[in-house]
């Protein structure tokens, strides 16, 4: 993505053993590369999954309209982004992608444990993808 973008986005974060799975859900308007100086709006919110996510397939899915954003997991919220403010939401075109990449320096504990590159390769399966367009006709 270009420095100065809009996004939303759902991540995995590191299992702390024995703890439940991590989901992070991100709401980021004009945000920009590290050490550029560009003014950023983040809403970070962190849910502890109530079941195993490796066990079986799931549904995760972002609506965003207009005037909210909800994160929902096989079809139950977990997180609802209301627009109260233009500047707090975004607006902007969006890429859409999917990727695994190591932020264990943070994630599992502030970096208390670490990728275990020994269960490599880690592969993430994409199935079911489904994109549809919103239209500003009405509030939703």
């Amino acid at each position: 993505h270009p420095d100065y973008h809009d996004e939303i986005d759902i991540e995995f974060l590191g299992t702390i053993p024995g703890e439940p799975y991590t989901l992070q859900t991100n709401i980021y308007v004009r945000a920009g590369n590290v050490g550029s100086g560009r003014y950023v709006t983040g809403r970070e919110q962190q849910i502890h999954l109530w079941f195993d996510p490796t066990k079986d397939f799931h549904r995760y899915s972002i609506l965003w309209t207009p005037y909210k954003i909800v994160f929902s997991v096989d079809g139950v919220p977990i997180r609802k982004y209301p627009r109260t403010d233009a500047s707090t939401f975004p607006t902007r075109p969006m890429w859409v992608y999917g990727s695994i990449w190591d932020a264990s320096s943070w994630a599992t504990d502030n970096g208390r444990y670490k990728v275990d590159y020994r269960y490599q390769p880690f592969v993430a399966k994409y199935t079911a993808f489904v994109i549809t367009d919103c239209t500003q006709s009405k509030a939703v």
